[in-house]
């Protein structure tokens, strides 16, 4: 059984991946790929400095993440040049892993913020939309991102609006009460697949 988790910035989605981590079952982060391909991948390094720039370059050579977030963020044409680049090495991965985890028949889940906006979610058997109030969003990702309120509204600005993500999936988990809250109802609707 291959289950697409995602949902909106900062709705819940990697605590409900370490819910089901915890039970032994292997994740796939699409957000850790971009992480390795954008760190260690030189046609990918020569890519984002061909379309953006020595700007959003450290001096060391690493990526400077915060300048080419401030970028995408900002221009949705420059977000889906941005895209472009990496969706297709993160779709390579994430099909590869499903097909793997098909012919061993094991679970697999994948975590990716855009899954439905990269076209990954018909490549699941079972969709999670992680959802909260725009209240709830807001708050957390200006404590955990540490961005302003403005910035913090463009980059949820920038993602598919949740409404729309919760008429894809098959099950919405809403996070808007207390963690352990949340944890409980991953696992009830975790066990409610193996059944």
């Amino acid at each position: 059984m291959i289950l697409g988790i995602t949902g909106g910035i900062c709705a819940g989605k990697s605590t409900a991946a370490r819910v089901i981590d915890r039970l032994g079952v292997r994740i796939i982060d699409c957000d850790e790929v971009s992480h390795y391909l954008t760190r260690y991948e030189p046609c990918i390094l020569e890519a984002i400095l061909a379309a953006f720039g020595p700007a959003v370059f450290h001096r060391g050579g690493a990526l400077d993440r915060a300048a080419l977030a401030s970028i995408v963020f900002g221009e949705e044409g420059r977000r889906r040049q941005l895209e472009a680049i990496l969706h297709p090495p993160i779709k390579e991965v994430v099909t590869a892993n499903i097909d793997y985890a098909r012919q061993t028949q094991q679970p697999l889940v994948i975590v990716a913020p855009l899954l439905i906006e990269a076209g990954l979610h018909p490549l699941v058997d079972h969709l999670w939309v992680v959802s909260c109030t725009p209240e709830h969003q807001l708050a957390r990702m200006r404590k955990h991102r540490n961005v302003d309120r403005e910035q913090a509204q463009r980059w949820i600005d920038a993602q598919l609006p949740m409404e729309q993500k919760e008429k894809q999936a098959n099950t919405v988990l809403r996070n808007d009460g207390s963690v352990e809250e949340f944890e409980r109802q991953v696992l009830l609707e975790w066990r409610a697949l193996d059944e």
